[in-house]
């Protein structure tokens, strides 16, 4: 049981039947639409937009829900269909692909036994879409393994995981095997037993799994991961995969192949170590062998899945509950590792000690950016964007913030070099305004502009040079912070304020005075800028987070060095330098408008991840935050897309991806509690009470995770370990509950 929908954007989700499936794959329209799909130029520079366009003509089936609740196509009021839907991206030759797993044995009759019912080519005509039936207890992501294992699918979409997402309707010839009664059947529907009225999976009894045991021995190192023992790394695991009390009989395979598949990342691919830490559920040893064998010959990604990360995180902010210790940014910094770097960024970071680099690389955004200051390009929203950044590192005093000083001087050296003619006619200019300073014959304005004028400027200077730069970015570039929190006193801070936010779009700026001493202009403002300071320094400038300033900033925290020997930084050698400022002058001579609908792609998988993950922990401050550092991350992508030569490629995707996921962390790190408290201050009484208050009211006097995690449950709420921890902290850090015993909390 599915739905389907006239149109991505437009309908209501209905109940999709055998009969209704024929009349679409069978319709004229669709066929119309797929052949004019397969018509298009490839090569053709809006050959994504086009196809893009006719896609959204097509109607679109929902495999992972049997109905929504509100009538809505919303993940939240999904009721859960017993389907999964594998999304291969990227096939060139599809038909060519099914006929050779043809010939290597595919029959309908071993597809019908891995419960698979329906392997389709795309609309694009360069991908399949596998819909299969879920095991009983089995989760969408491992059904999604479990079904690319059997078709010999290596790589695929691993975020297809929403319940509401869609599946574009193709004709009938684009169709490579169907069992239309297995995927109309309710037995798939019924494979989990589930509550209608909420729509959520009615996990079996406690009694009728297989527990995971309590505890690992933990007395080795090497059954701990970073100081975490790998049961509780293992035990948030399974929370997050929706397994929290074990497994099941008959799902005992899939959820220890799942566990192998993730655990596998921190345990350095040691077969014999994860068949020590993994929990046996049962399974004879030969099949746990067999099941860690396949989980490490699956294909690897460069870096921790994201479900790993999180789980790690959870894991982290535990033990500093515990302990009331803060993990130091070098601790963190280990989570993030750098992505493939562009050659560039490469040769600007040798030299630097392996923890200085992630500062580096925010350090230089502005300086690139304002390089390739005539590049345009569109962003999701289809607004157009340029390479606008602004950058703040931050570290405590005597701690080598300097150290950005000499890379950033070597590429800025075509603007420091443009920048000395123009203030040598600013300087004769002056010059010839004494000498005929009382003379009816003034000299002309040369509109001299210098775009590397540092951050102690006034507003009607500031606002000339945006207007003679006629729309080149300027640059700022303050060493110490402090310098612009002066500006308060003098009482222009509100004034520059509005600047830099209108900046960070490109937005209007103006200013109209009766006095012809003023400068009077309105303009777009193309102004990059990059600080450092001190953590008190960075507080006292970013004092007011309602006013949407610190948002709009990359942040990065130098490694602490207290107590450490001075970091060494090596110099360039001349060979170096010179290849820095060569890369320096090709991006000063970058102009255009750039299309690369991938990165788009990109980006947009990046922000669903973080909307799902703030829905998860009923986070406001993470909606806001993931929204900018996603805008951040497209621009860094569009300048690596540059330094690639123009071309998509693997380390634009992984760049793009990394600077959001950084910005994002320290974005979170530094604002996201205040940020949190003054959205939640912000609503009446009531509403900050909300539902959460009513839950604790609910609660026993004292109780535990689990009793929470049973009364969410009941709700139809969030029972993932991200929500249940954002609930818990809420209401300690407001004083509503305290630690009783190790697992148990007890209301104030």
């Amino acid at each position: 049981m599915i739905c389907y929908q006239d149109k991505v954007n437009a309908g209501v989700p209905q109940l999709c039947t055998k009969e209704k499936w024929g009349e679409l794959i069978d319709s004229p329209e669709v066929k119309k639409i797929c052949d004019r799909i397969a018509a298009l130029d490839p090569t053709a520079e809006d050959y994504n937009d086009r196809k893009q366009a006719l896609k959204r003509r097509l109607p679109i089936i929902i495999p992972h829900a049997a109905s929504f609740k509100n009538g809505k196509r919303v993940s939240t009021d999904a009721i859960p269909s017993g389907l999964a839907m594998l999304d291969v991206d990227h096939v060139e030759k599809p038909r060519e692909w099914w006929n050779s797993r043809i010939q290597s044995g595919t029959t309908e009759e071993s597809l019908k036994a891995e419960g698979i019912f329906l392997i389709a080519i795309t609309a694009s005509g360069h991908g399949l879409r596998v819909i299969g039936k879920r095991e009983q207890g089995e989760s969408i992501e491992a059904a999604q393994m479990r079904m690319a294992q059997v078709l010999g699918i290596k790589e695929y979409d691993a975020v297809t995981k929403d319940l509401a997402r869609a599946s574009y309707v193709v004709p009938r010839e684009y169709i490579l095997y169907e069992d239309r009664e297995g995927l109309f059947s309710t037995s798939a529907y019924n494979a989990d037993t589930m509550n209608e009225e909420s729509g959520r999976f009615n996990r079996p009894a406690k009694e009728e799994r297989l527990a995971l045991p309590a505890h690992i021995p933990t007395g080795e190192a090497g059954l701990c991961y970073r100081g975490i023992p790998y049961a509780d790394i293992i035990n948030q695991l399974l929370i997050s995969t929706g397994n929290c009390g074990g497994a099941v009989q008959g799902e005992r395979n899939t959820v220890y192949f799942s566990l192998a598949v993730y655990m596998r990342y921190i345990c350095d691919f040691n077969p014999e170590l994860l068949l020590q830490i993994l929990p046996d559920f049962g399974l004879s040893e030969q099949e746990r062998r067999q099941a860690i064998s396949s989980a490490i010959g699956r294909p690897r990604k460069s870096e921790l899945p994201v479900v790993v990360q999180g789980a790690i995180a959870i894991c982290e902010r535990e033990l500093e509950v515990q302990s009331d210790k803060v993990p130091s940014t070098k601790e963190k910094s280990t989570l993030l590792p750098l992505p493939e770097l562009p050659r560039l960024l490469k040769l600007v970071c040798r030299r630097l000690p392996e923890d200085y680099r992630p500062a580096m690389i925010i350090a230089s955004l502005p300086v690139l950016g304002t390089l390739a200051t005539r590049i345009r390009f569109e962003y999701l929203d289809r607004q157009e964007q340029s390479l606008s950044f602004f950058s703040c590192i931050t570290a405590p005093a005597a701690s080598g913030k300097s150290f950005i000083r000499k890379p950033l001087d070597l590429l800025l050296t075509p603007i420091n070099e443009q920048d000395a003619i123009e203030r040598e006619k600013e300087q004769a200019y002056k010059e010839k305004l004494r000498a005929s300073k009382n003379s009816k014959n003034q000299p002309e304005d040369p509109h001299a502009c210098p775009r590397n004028n540092g951050v102690a400027i006034s507003i009607a200077k500031l606002l000339q040079l945006l207007t003679y730069a006629e729309g080149k970015h300027l640059i700022g570039i303050g060493e110490e912070m402090d310098t612009l929190v002066k500006s308060e006193r003098a009482g222009v801070w509100s004034q520059k304020s509005d600047i830099y936010r209108l900046a960070f779009d490109n937005a209007e700026y103006g200013q109209a005075y009766m006095s012809d001493a003023s400068f009077n202009a309105h303009i777009k403002v193309y102004y990059n800028l990059l600080l450092t300071g001190t953590p008190n320094s960075m507080k006292r400038f970013f004092k007011d987070l309602e006013n949407g300033l610190a948002t709009r900033v990359c942040f990065a925290q130098l490694p602490d060095t207290s107590f450490t020997e001075i970091p060494v930084f090596a110099p360039y050698t001349e060979a170096e330098r010179a290849e820095i400022i060569r890369w320096a002058r090709q991006l000063d001579a970058e102009q255009g408008t750039l299309i690369c609908p991938q990165l788009n792609e990109t980006i947009a998988k990046w922000l669903e991840a973080k909307r799902q993950q703030a829905i998860d922990a009923d986070s406001h401050s993470m909606d806001t935050l993931r929204r900018r550092a996603g805008v951040i991350g497209f621009r860094a992508g569009m300048l690596c897309y540059l330094l690639e030569n123009r071309k998509f490629t693997k380390t634009v995707a992984s760049f793009a991806e990394w600077v959001a996921e950084y910005v994002f962390r320290n974005q979170m790190e530094l604002w996201g509690e205040q940020m949190e408290q003054e959205i939640k201050g912000s609503m009446d009484a009531q509403s900050e009470r909300g539902a959460a208050a009513s839950l604790l009211a609910l609660l026993p006097a004292e109780f535990t995770a689990a009793d929470l995690i049973k009364l969410r449950a009941r709700k139809g709420q969030s029972v993932k370990s991200a929500a249940i921890s954002m609930v818990l902290n809420r209401w300690r850090n407001n004083h509503r509950i305290e630690k009783s015993t190790e697992t148990t909390w007890r209301k104030i």
